[in-house]
C-alpha cells in the first residue's frame, strides 16, 4: 500500500517502483475505476481498432465483433488519448 498527496489540481504521481511493475510509461493512458468504494488505477492500452484487427488474425470474427461492439469512446476522445500517448 502507498500513501499518495492530490495535489491541487487534482492530481497524484504513481511511485517509481509501481510504474515500472505496470509498465506505466510517461503519458501513457491509465484507466479510473471506483469498484465497491475505491479508486483503481490501472493501465490503459490504446490501440488503433486497424492495428488491433491485424494483430488479431488469429482471432474468429465473433471475437473481433465484441471488441468493436465494447468500443465505448467516442472518435475525438480516441484521437485525444492516441495523440497524448505518442507524444
Amino acid at each position: 500500500m502507498e500513501t499518495l498527496i492530490v495535489g491541487e489540481r487534482g492530481q497524484i504521481t504513481i511511485p517509481s517502483n509501481l510504474r515500472k511493475k505496470y509498465n506505466i510509461k510517461s503519458k501513457q493512458p491509465v484507466i479510473l475505476e471506483e469498484r465497491n468504494g475505491e479508486l483503481i488505477i490501472k493501465p490503459a492500452y490504446a490501440i488503433p481498432l486497424k492495428k488491433l484487427k491485424q494483430m488479431a488474425r488469429t482471432f474468429d470474427d465473433n471475437f473481433i465483433k465484441e471488441l468493436i461492439e465494447e468500443d465505448i469512446l467516442k472518435e475525438n476522445e480516441k484521437v485525444k488519448i492516441l495523440n497524448k500517448w505518442k507524444s
